[in-house]
């Protein structure tokens, strides 16, 4: 619950003090207040701020809602100024309140003293002669009247005369010169200062001069290279157009010609088939794209060209292992635009054969990364990390970010960072995923279908997981185990992918993909890009209890995920191997336009049926039913895995 309070606060001091606080309703008092105070002498600054806690995160938020800074001050009595606003009224408890906080009016001058008067070498010396001088004629006066006064006699036993009356004259006067020259410099140098030149503050700015020139040459040499690139941009641009012309004009006149040639050919001219059948083969090997993927590979070229023009020119001189991680980047956004264009497989991997043939791989090693990139995602974190930035920066380009295509070069500098050594076991969200039905699909359609409902799969998640952080782990088989650093972000990557899925199927009614997914949270050990830990064996055990379409977490992520506007329903009790007593799993209900009470009602519905399938799997019993019946331990295993197989 939220609650609102106005204060009018003024400075004094250079400190912002509370002068009064108004209640929710009074904010207009509370500025009439404010402008009541605009001419108080020794204020600096007046303001009203809104205040609004909030009681369950215990947090303030303040607003300034009126605010004024006193130009001309004027002299004004402090009581009378505001006295009709604080003097009393249903506001009279908050203005006492704030007068015991307010501070007193002091004097600034008294925290800046006077700086001290400097004096030159010259005036220094100078004035040293001066009480030199002046000390030794007031110690030659003292001296000659102590000899007059001092009589010729002996006093004490001490003879006043001879040699001890001339050393009692000498001291005499050595002490009056120490005297003098003491008094003296302190009455008319104690207030002087040697005017020093200051070598550090001249170092200072001799730094700071330094640094100026600096900043001026970098920032002329940065509008040079800015120069440079608009105007390379400008003729690049003009060259990708020409190029995208020349392609649409190359396939309309191919077109065209292979109309006529359907037009005017003969089946019976042998001979001239014989002469045109290397011409054909050189054209089905140039047009193994469609135009539409010819597009899109055009569109692919002018996005990699324009990433590889905004990089450094240290960066465009890369050795084998940049141009890896450029291959890898350049696959992600291969794939990325397949997904976003509708592109098929074997268009995909054309296109990404002939991107990369323009990095420098030959013809035949370009199709073989072309094939099998997926193989290299999962041997280190930072090949999938490259991957998933091609997905990211491509995916932004098409939505209209142009500035995405300059991110390569931060791409290639975490690429370039050395692996830092991170604690083994940390805080980690764990998500399987796996696909219901698998092997009845395969037996059912063939190796063919099912490896097409693989890579959609893939497709799916890989999508999902870049659009909201996530790290795929590896892949399963039947699906993928990956990895998140907050609840939230996995309930959402799993929200998209189940919604993905629904699209996919609409669109592919004869080979459909229906995947169940399992969250858990907790601590995980991460070594060689794996994880390990009882956090992911839960996991693993939790989709295991999940049907088709459906998302099912943890108690843990169900906790976690309280505040936000997720959905869930309880679900088991369910058996899980090596944890003690009944375990309940949270359905999250991903589609908002599902009934929460129809699935609550269907969660009721089978719940005896779970509970009969636990206490059979367990050998325990539950609160209100009967302890099951004792039976021999090879019955009992049997028994046992007949409910856990129906519920896998």
């Amino acid at each position: 619950m939220e609650s609102t309070s106005y204060e009018v606060q003024v400075m004094q001091g250079g400190k912002w003090r509370i002068h009064a606080q108004f209640p929710s309703g009074a904010r207009d008092e509370a500025i009439e207040e404010a402008k009541a105070l605009e001419s108080m002498q020794g204020i600096s600054g007046i303001k009203v701020v809104r205040d609004t806690y909030d009681d369950r995160s215990g947090l303030h938020r303040e607003h300034t809602i009126h605010k004024h800074t006193p130009t001309v001050t004027a002299i004004a009595p402090v009581g009378g100024a505001s006295g009709g606003a604080s003097g009393g009224g249903k506001y009279a408890h908050y203005m006492a309140r704030a007068q015991a906080n307010r501070m007193p009016t002091f004097d600034e001058s008294a925290l800046h003293p006077k700086p001290r008067k400097k004096s030159s070498g010259l005036g220094v010396v100078t004035k040293l002669l001066l009480i030199l001088l002046f000390s030794i004629s007031v110690a030659a006066a003292l001296t000659l009247m102590m000899n007059s006064l001092l009589p010729y006699k002996k006093l004490a036993g001490i003879a006043l005369y001879g040699q001890m009356r001339a050393n009692i004259l000498m001291g005499a006067a050595i002490s009056f010169f120490l005297l003098s020259v003491v008094s003296t410099f302190r009455a008319f140098m104690g207030r002087d200062e040697l005017d020093v030149p200051d070598f550090e503050l001249l170092e200072r700015q001799k730094h700071a001069q330094a640094e100026a020139q600096r900043k001026a040459q970098a920032k002329k040499q940065a509008e040079e290279e800015k120069r440079a690139k608009e105007e390379e941009k400008s003729r690049t641009k003009e060259e990708d157009e020409a190029l995208k012309k020349k392609i649409e004009d190359d396939l309309k006149k191919q077109a065209e010609e292979e109309a006529k040639a359907q037009e005017a050919g003969s089946p019976g001219d042998g001979e001239k088939a014989e002469e045109e059948k290397p011409e054909a083969q050189e054209d089905e090997t140039f047009s193994r794209l469609s135009p539409m993927a010819e597009m899109q590979k055009a569109f692919l070229m002018s996005f990699f060209g324009e990433s590889i023009r905004n990089l450094p020119a240290e960066r465009k001189k890369m050795d084998n292992y940049n141009r890896f991680g450029v291959n890898l980047y350049l696959a992600g956004a291969t794939e990325a635009l397949g997904g976003e264009r509708n592109l098929d497989a074997e268009s995909v991997t054309n296109i990404l054969a002939d991107a990369l043939q323009l990095m420098g791989l030959k013809p035949e090693n370009a199709e073989a990364f072309a094939k099998r990139y997926e193989d290299y995602l999962l041997q280190d974190a930072r090949y999938m990390e490259m991957f998933q930035a091609g997905r990211r920066d491509l995916s932004s380009f098409l939505a209209g970010n142009k500035e995405s295509a300059g991110n390569l070069d931060k791409a290639l500098h975490e690429w370039n960072k050395p692996k830092a050594p991170e604690d083994p076991e940390k805080e980690v969200v764990v998500m399987f995923t796996d696909i219901a039905g698998s092997t009845a699909m395969t037996h059912e359609k063939g190796n063919l279908a099912a490896q097409e409902v693989v890579r959609a799969h893939n497709t799916v998640v890989r999508e999902a997981l870049a659009k909201t952080g996530g790290k795929e782990i590896k892949h399963t088989g039947d699906g993928i185990m990956a990895s998140f650093k907050k609840v939230t972000d996995s309930l959402l990557a799993t929200q998209q992918m189940q919604l993905m899925i629904r699209m996919h199927n609409a669109q592919n009614p004869g080979i459909p993909l229906k995947v169940k997914i399992g969250i858990n949270a907790g601590r995980a050990v991460e070594e060689e890009n794996d994880l390990y830990g009882v956090t992911v064996q839960m996991a693993a055990r939790v989709v295991d209890k999940a049907k088709a379409d459906m998302i099912l977490v943890s108690n843990t992520v169900h906790g976690l995920a309280q505040g936000g506007n997720w959905r869930f329903v309880q679900r088991g009790p369910y058996y899980l191997k090596g944890i003690d007593g009944p375990v309940y799993l949270q359905e999250f209900v991903w589609d908002d336009r599902t009934d929460l009470a129809a699935v609550k009602a269907q969660a009721e519905a089978e719940r005896p049926a779970l509970e009969q399938a636990y206490m059979a799997a367990s050998g325990q019993s539950l609160p209100g039913h009967p302890a099951p019946p004792t039976v021999v331990p090879q019955a009992t295993a049997q028994t046992t895995q007949q409910p856990v197989a129906k519920q896998a």
